[in-house]
């Protein structure tokens, strides 16, 4: 098989993410809970990847890394958790439903006023209001690939007193993220994509002390007699078993990352070139979005043919593993007015070769063209 939707999940593990894990299931169990040996791995493992993490995306000092199944759960948690009755938040069509969705769910119980724009300064500057609390803007389009000014909407934001959230679901561990410089109080990532790890692992940074009522309430193994979530950070929204052979693989990815970036963005970099300059020279093939800076992900369709049959012979007559259809990301679509078609995702990264871009090129061609079935 030949994979392409690595926007969704990298695949296959590196083998440093491999070893990571089966060495996790070796030697830790649950972290905070005993003073064996294996609790104590497991409580060192958190507080290394912590300490990882906070220097990759350049966590402030005073800021905090919580570590959760993933991006959605970090998502809901700061919006659930920091908006309160009469706040008004500024968010964009390029979101996916893990940000609009908890949204859309405070403005039905009439606890916020939401306005909905464009992912630019421009944008939301037309859209502040005196109670404006947050403004939430993904880095990267999970549908097209788009890199917004995240920076420079941080930076009107705190002109203003509001505070700046991005999803960086897409961009982590392909371009440089730095909290400080870009302006965000608050990043939520997954650990399952750019940044190699597996599924079921991600968290949120905070880049200061900022109230966040728990998502979920449970043990953390410490202030037991709390009838209350500790007042801890992080603990105080990681509530639960924490998922240890996640955490180690996000370890080892990050890990991975520091060391290799910059020589792996730009292999990944040059497949995106190869494969824009093959899809642009087929006629009947139709591109979406910007072909400036990017992450590794392209959106088309070929003209006449549903995302999703384009999608089933990619898969049944050429092996190729993509995404199609709507992308959990529907006011992105309503903006390209692809709601009925959908659009074919092809998302890479270092793992991929120019071989299988090649090879994907002339299978779209052929698709194009009609002539799969020779």
């Amino acid at each position: 098989m030949i994979y392409l939707d690595q926007a969704a999940t990298s695949f296959p593990k590196i083998k440093e993410v491999q070893d990571a894990v089966i060495d996790c299931m070796n030697h830790c169990t649950n972290a905070n809970r005993s003073t064996s040996t294996t609790s104590l791995n497991a409580s060192r493992l958190i507080y290394q990847t912590r300490k990882l993490i906070k220097e990759y995306f350049h966590v402030p000092q005073d800021g905090c890394v919580v570590l959760n199944s993933g991006n959605t759960e970090s998502l809901n948690t700061c919006i659930k958790g920091i908006l309160k009755k009469g706040d008004h938040v500024i968010t964009t069509y390029a979101e996916h439903n893990s940000v609009l969705r908890p949204l859309y769910q405070l403005e039905k119980a009439n606890i916020i006023t939401l306005s909905i724009t464009s992912p630019t300064v421009e944008g939301i500057k037309k859209n502040l209001q005196k109670n404006t609390k947050m403004i939430i803007v993904t880095h990267s389009s999970n549908v097209t690939g788009e890199i917004y000014p995240i920076a420079e909407i941080g930076k009107l934001a705190h002109e203003n007193g509001i505070l700046m959230m991005s999803d960086i679901a897409q961009s982590a561990g392909h371009l440089l993220i730095d909290m400080e410089k870009m302006n965000l109080d608050i990043l939520c990532f997954s650990g399952h994509k750019g940044l190699l790890g597996n599924s079921g692992v991600g968290g949120f940074c905070l880049a200061q002390s900022i109230e966040v009522e728990p998502l979920i309430s449970g043990g953390t193994g410490m202030d037991s007699f709390n009838h209350f979530q500790s007042d801890y950070y992080p603990e105080h929204v990681e509530a639960g078993t924490r998922n240890m052979t996640g955490i180690a693989s996000l370890k080892a990815g990050v890990f991975y990352l520091m060391k290799y970036q910059d020589e792996k963005s730009k292999y990944t970099n040059e497949l995106v070139e190869l494969l824009y300059d093959g899809l642009k020279n087929i006629p009947q093939v139709v591109l979406y979005g910007d072909f400036k800076e990017r992450t590794p992900i392209l959106a088309f369709n070929i003209q006449g043919m549903d995302s999703f049959q384009a999608a089933d012979l990619l898969n049944n007559k050429y092996d190729i593993a993509i995404r199609c259809g709507t992308h959990c990301a529907p006011l992105m679509h309503q903006h390209l007015n692809t709601v009925e078609s959908g659009l074919v995702r092809v998302s890479l990264s270092f793992m991929n070769t120019k071989e299988e871009i090649q090879f994907f090129i002339k299978a779209i061609k052929e698709i194009s063209e009609g002539n799969y079935d020779n």
